[in-house]
């Protein structure tokens, strides 16, 4: 599978889902006229029932529930599935983007090398002013939907507004047994690609195993396939600690061989509620 890919801009999405009824019944006054248990938030009567001056939707115990927003949750869907640019690069050795200014359809410098990358943005400004993430582990999870037919040519990184790159799965090489992620289409004309099925894979702090290091199963036509589920991470969780929460989080995928390839569905990314500065408040621009 090949495809050049251009890199095509999605709609957001804040992810929403109702978790449970819209007012929680039950014993208790407050001046609403609307009982709830031991002053537990209710999340529609305009009265900060819990007294931690936020009210309905604001208050991160109204997370997911009626009409509130999963609060801290946003997905970037692709209007599209989306080839990634497949192999595109060149040997030049880096150690930085700013290294590979020279090409500017090389723009990505990913495993020392120079290359094009499928690059998507989601720009924050629901965290209060100059946080940064002391406690990692309220980062819950990264994810991408996505299908390729050849897990070891890919690099998946998360670059933080803070400067940082964040490894999420390390390029192996460009040899090596084929693992597929989804159901990928490997038989399609390398210039005109179609799109398989793709599978969630997520990172998060507590994943026991690496994408490489998790048993596989057998997917259509006999193919090698990794399961959808949580991964641990190349780089350690604790590096998130002290980034800019407030800013540009960006989500790389590299295809590193012209061999195989794949589309990206969408990527998201979830931090703990009690990050948000306002649940009901716009969290990204």
């Amino acid at each position: 599978m090949r495809a050049l890919g251009s890199l095509i801009a999605g709609g957001l999405i804040l992810l929403g889902a109702a978790c449970g009824p819209a007012s929680r019944p039950g014993a208790g006054d407050d001046t609403s006229g609307v009982d709830a248990p031991n002053g537990a938030e209710v999340c529609t009567d305009a009265v900060d029932n819990d007294g931690d001056n936020r009210v309905d939707c604001s208050d991160t115990d109204c997370s997911g529930i009626g009409d509130c927003p999963v609060c801290g949750s946003v997905e970037q869907p692709e209007a599209q599935p989306l080839a990634l640019p497949d192999g595109i690069g060149q040997s030049t050795t880096c150690s930085t983007d700013a290294q590979c200014s020279g090409d500017p359809t090389l723009p990505n410098c990913v495993a020392k090398e120079c290359h094009a990358s499928y690059v998507s943005t989601l720009n924050f400004v629901g965290f209060p002013a100059n946080a940064t993430l002391l406690d990692p582990s309220k980062l819950l999870a990264v994810c991408v939907n996505m299908e390729h037919s050849y897990l070891r040519d890919l690099q998946i990184e998360l670059l933080t507004p803070s400067g940082g790159v964040f490894v999420l799965h390390k390029f192996v090489d460009r040899s090596g047994g084929e693992i597929h992620l989804g159901q990928a289409n490997d038989s399609d004309d390398a210039g005109t690609p179609v799109a398989g099925m793709g599978a969630e894979y997520c990172w998060t702090a507590s994943a026991p195993q690496s994408m490489l290091e998790a048993p596989t199963m057998m997917g259509p036509g006999f193919s090698e396939q990794l399961p959808a589920g949580n991964y641990k991470p190349i780089a350690p969780w604790a590096g998130f600690a002290g980034t800019t929460l407030n800013g540009v989080w960006k989500m790389r995928v590299t295809d590193l061989w012209p061999a195989d390839n794949g589309f990206m569905f969408k990527w998201s990314i979830k931090f703990d509620p009690t990050l948000i500065a306002d649940c009901a408040g716009p969290i990204i621009l």
